[in-house]
């Protein structure tokens, strides 16, 4: 999906979705916070069906963010593995 994103941002059409949230980082903000909103409440509701579709927007959102950004999944990928060798290390 990164790399797909990644190709978009060089080249998506003019009117696309995608390109949209590419130039306008007020849409995509709101989306990424509706779309975590709505997480939380499939969350509370415990339907998994409703939190696997929202996990998915909330992921493709947070990544367009990431990739509009100019980040990197690698880089990403880097992070929460420095992360996790923190937790790791907690006590207790």
């Amino acid at each position: 999906l990164f790399r797909v994103l990644e190709s978009r941002k060089l080249s998506a059409p003019e009117g696309s979705y995608t390109k949209r949230l590419f130039t306008d980082q007020t849409l995509l903000k709101n989306k990424l916070l509706e779309e975590s909103q709505e997480l939380i409440e499939a969350v509370e509701e415990g339907d998994v069906q409703h939190i696997n579709e929202e996990t998915a927007d909330v992921l493709y959102f947070a990544l367009t963010a990431c990739c509009s950004g100019g980040g990197s999944l690698e880089k990403v990928i880097e992070e929460l593995d420095y992360r996790s060798l923190k937790v790791k290390r907690r006590p207790g």
